[in-house]
Formats: structure tokens, C-alpha cells, sequence
């Protein structure tokens, strides 16, 4: 996997929507954020626009993306806010200019199919990462300080999980490249010429919003469409406001839904739609160590 370079003071971030449009406060503050970094945002025209759900027309949004990888002054490509809409750029990005001119891109949520497309087409490792114009970005230093890890290139080691403890679901050990993001959205991304291929990978799950029933459903058709076939093991991560009975809590739901595969699954991860959220590089490395009086999970460099 190509892994592209850490910035330096003064390196131009792009800032761009291309999922759903951003509230000008937001913008305004993912703008200070990246400039109290010692960085330079440059925010491009699908920040700006509208068209209903969408951040403007799928053309512009591609466009984007395409002319901030192609510009040799732009070091990073920071997805500001998620929503919806990556999926439909599938067929409109540039792959071979993004794999000629590998730099850092982050963002989560509906940005996870933009993550498997480039993992898968380009090679080159991406971030999952807190998206600065999301609503709940500037309520937490830690969330902020993870953001600002990657960009400055700090990515290997152990994940310090915010002083939270992890939880063995399923014990055991496993290393494999490391992939994933929003449940809902790999899910749906089962069928086309974009589907998740987990063979000897690590996978890293979380969403937000959904019933417990959903969650099983979601997780059933990864596992009928064959998505999960070969995978190593399993990172879940934060579920916010994902509602379920009482009587059937939703560790229950993982328990269920993964205890047969016969792999290390571990939860408690704070990397998702809640705060603190940590970032996490796929395409890279990972090392995970599922036991009752231990779990662990590494980020190597190879």
C-alpha cells in the first residue's frame, strides 16, 4: 500500500463536500481549525454549494476531489462533513491521477465507500478520521487531537482508546490489513464493483442512528453476500443512538451475529460518530489481541 507523506508547516489542506452540504459556522470553524494547526486550508466550491441533500451537482463534488489531488500544493484532502452522497462518484473519480499523487485524505461515515475506492483502486492507505466541520468536532480536545496526529503523521502504535477500556467479545489474536467504517454503508456497498473485500483483513465496524434489528440485518447481508469471507477479525466501534430492547442489548446482537465465525472480536473502540472518536489508517497494518484480562489493538507500518 502507497502511504503518502505527513505535512509540514504551512502545507495547503483542501477542505471538500462530497456528501451532503455543510452549514457556513462549520465551515468557518474547520477553516481555524486547519489554520490553527499551522496549516492552509483551501476550501473548494462543493463546500459552498447545495442541491437539496447533496453538497451540489455529483460533478462538481468529483471535481473537486479530482482537482485536489492533481494540484501538487495540496498536501491533504480533508472530507469536512459526511451525510450522503459518496457513492455516487464512484464512476466519476480520477483514480489514476489520485494514485500518482498519494496525500493524506480523511473523513468517515458516508466517506467510507470513498475509502474502500481508494484503498482498493488506488492502493494507497486512507484515514479514517473526525471530520472537522461535523457538529460534534469541536466538543472534544481528544477527538481534535486525533485529527491533528494524522496529519502530522503520527499513525503507528498502540490505540490509547481515550482511558477506555476494551472489551473481549470473542478472544483470540489476529493481524491483517486493516479496513472498514459505517455499517450501513458497506452493506450497501454488497453487489457492486466497489464491495469490501475483507479476505485477510481486520475489520472495523460502527453507525450511528440504527435499531438493533437493523444492525443484525446489516450485518446478515455482509455475511450472505459474502463480504466477510477470510476476515482475520473484527473492531467494533461507537453506536450512537443505535436503539434496542432492553432485554436484548446489542453486544448481545455482536455476539450472536459474529460468535460463530471463530474469530478475535473486540468492542469499546471510540472511533465513530461520538466523541472521543480516534483515527484509524486503512490500508495499514493492525494487530489486534482479544482477551478477557486483555485487549489490545496496534497499528503497524507494514
Amino acid at each position: 500500500m502507497i502511504i503518502p507523506k505527513p505535512l509540514k508547516s504551512g502545507d495547503k489542506v483542501a477542505l471538500v463536500a462530497p456528501c451532503s452540504p455543510i452549514l457556513p459556522e462549520r465551515l468557518a470553524y474547520a477553516a481555524g481549525f486547519i489554520e490553527s494547526l499551522g496549516y492552509t486550508p483551501e476550501i473548494f466550491p462543493s463546500c459552498t454549494s447545495r442541491l437539496g441533500f447533496l453538497a451540489g451537482e455529483d460533478q462538481l463534488r468529483a471535481s473537486d476531489l479530482n482537482r485536489a489531488f492533481a494540484d501538487p500544493e495540496i498536501r491533504a484532502v480533508i472530507v469536512a462533513r459526511g451525510g450522503y452522497g459518496g457513492a455516487r462518484l464512484a464512476n466519476l473519480l480520477d483514480y489514476d491521477i489520485m494514485k500518482a499523487n498519494p496525500k493524506i485524505f480523511c473523513g468517515f461515515s458516508d466517506a467510507t465507500v470513498l475509502h474502500t475506492l481508494i484503498n482498493m483502486r488506488c492502493g494507497m492507505v486512507t484515514f479514517h478520521a473526525p471530520m472537522p466541520a461535523a457538529a460534534n468536532f469541536s466538543e472534544d480536545e481528544w477527538t481534535r487531537q486525533s485529527l491533528a496526529n494524522v496529519l502530522s503523521g503520527h499513525w503507528t502504535g498502540e490505540i490509547d482508546n481515550a482511558g477506555v477500556h476494551l472489551e473481549c467479545l470473542c478472544a483470540g489474536s489476529a493481524e491483517g490489513i486493516l479496513t472498514g467504517g459505517n455499517l450501513t454503508i458497506i452493506a450497501s456497498t454488497a453487489g457492486t464493483p466497489y464491495q469490501l473485500d475483507c479476505e485477510g483483513k481486520i475489520l472495523f465496524l460502527e453507525d450511528v442512528s440504527e435499531y438493533a434489528y437493523a444492525i443484525d440485518r446489516a450485518i446478515l447481508h455482509l455475511k450472505d453476500s459474502g463480504i466477510l469471507r477470510g476476515c482475520r477479525g473484527i473492531i467494533l466501534g461507537t453506536w450512537k443512538d443505535c436503539a434496542c430492547p432492553s432485554d436484548y442489548p446489542l453486544r448481545d446482537v455482536f455476539l450472536r451475529a459474529f460468535g460463530e465465525m471463530n474469530i478475535p472480536v473486540i468492542a469499546g473502540l471510540q472511533c465513530g460518530h461520538s466523541v472521543p472518536s480516534t483515527s484509524l489508517p486503512l490500508g495499514m497494518c493492525a494487530g489486534i489481541i482479544s482477551r478477557a484480562d486483555e485487549c489490545r489493538i496496534i497499528i503497524k507500518q507494514g
